[in-house]
């Protein structure tokens, strides 16, 4: 399990194409990018005291902050970007650590989940970005928590797809502070190791059906890896403990309290972040069926198998004027018998 787990956002074939590609300028609008290098001529840089963050700001209307996960970048987020920003104003940001950010060593709290909410909602207050949605994947969940911790009056919605809820549910993996903890994580930057990791296949571990990434993609999710992401790479997965377990629990009080609206976007062939993590948001957040979607032939990056179908379900969510649920309709979802047929 440790090593599936630390490939599952490996890619396949990732190698570069030795060409100049051709950059875009930094505009009002953010084109979809033909690579990588294109993605990072549109991000905008926010200093904070422990390094400089990336992130991208483009569109008007409602808030959309777009949270990643491990290891990936907001990369993540370019097939979406694009059609979302035409209905909303679209913060994306790559965590510390990651994408085109900053990548120190770890001084033993840079990286946690708390930190790291702290340097988003900074961002967010710079840009006056007061009200937001927030999307999140993967990790991206433990820094959505915080974040929603922080300022539970900003978060407007809640957007969950394939992310960190609990233990319950998570097949997450056991990997002990130490020398062996730091090879495995040194593997994604060093480039003779990285090579022989990118002969895996990512479609069987991460991605559904006959979807296969391009070269350009596969570069783009590499590139900042082999950049210096080792340190928080080692920080994520040496966290991944009882004690990290023990708090997402106490979360329940956190959903409970929480007055917005949650969608669901869950990729059912996912078999490290199991659909069994979704009752407990059900319960707790009083999300109603219809804004709970299981897609049974997907996996772990429904941005990447299925963009089409992401942005029209956060465009209608988002656009929707709807009031919280009301108090039947909360039993209704708290009551909701959930099976291994059902899931």
């Amino acid at each position: 399990m440790i090593y599936r787990y630390l490939l599952l956002l490996v890619l396949a074939g990732c190698a570069s194409t030795g060409s100049k590609p051709s950059l875009v300028v930094l505009g009002d609008q953010y084109l979809a990018p033909r690579s990588y290098e294109e993605h990072r001529a549109q991000q905008q840089m926010f200093k904070t005291p422990a390094g400089e963050i990336a992130y991208t700001d483009h569109g008007d209307g409602k808030v959309l902050l777009l949270i990643h996960g491990v290891p990936t970048s907001s990369w993540l987020y370019r097939k979406i970007m694009p059609e979302l920003q035409q209905d909303f104003r679209v913060i994306s940001v790559d965590l510390l650590g990651y994408g085109s950010s900053a990548k120190p060593k770890d001084d033993g709290g840079i990286y946690s989940a708390v930190a790291q909410a702290q340097r988003i909602q900074a961002l967010l207050s710079s840009l006056g970005a007061q009200k937001y949605a927030i999307m999140m994947h993967d990790m991206g969940g433990l820094v959505a928590w915080e974040l929603l911790r922080l300022a539970p009056e900003s978060a407007s919605e809640l957007i969950v797809q394939n992310t960190i809820v609990r233990k319950d549910g998570f097949n997450s993996p056991d990997i002990k502070p130490g020398f062996m903890a730091r090879q495995l994580t040194r593997a994604y930057s060093n480039r003779m190791t990285s090579a022989a990791i990118l002969d895996l296949s990512f479609r069987n571990l991460g991605l559904g059906g006959e979807y296969q990434l391009s070269e350009a993609e596969c570069h783009g999710y590499v590139k900042p890896l082999q950049e210096g992401s080792s340190p928080a790479l080692y920080s994520f997965f040496t966290q991944l403990n009882e004690e990290l377990f023990v708090h997402l629990a106490s979360n329940s009080q956190l959903f409970d309290d929480y007055r917005g609206n949650t969608l669901i976007l869950w990729g059912g062939e996912d078999d490290v972040l199991t659909t069994q993590q979704i009752p407990f948001l059900s319960e707790h957040l009083r999300i109603p069926d219809e804004d709970i979607h299981i897609y049974p032939d997907n996996q772990h990056f429904l941005v990447e198998e299925i963009p089409e179908e992401v942005v029209a379900q956060v465009r209608e969510f988002l656009n929707r004027s709807s009031p919280v649920m009301s108090y039947e309709t909360s039993l209704r979802s708290t009551n909701r018998q959930w099976d291994s047929e059902e899931l």
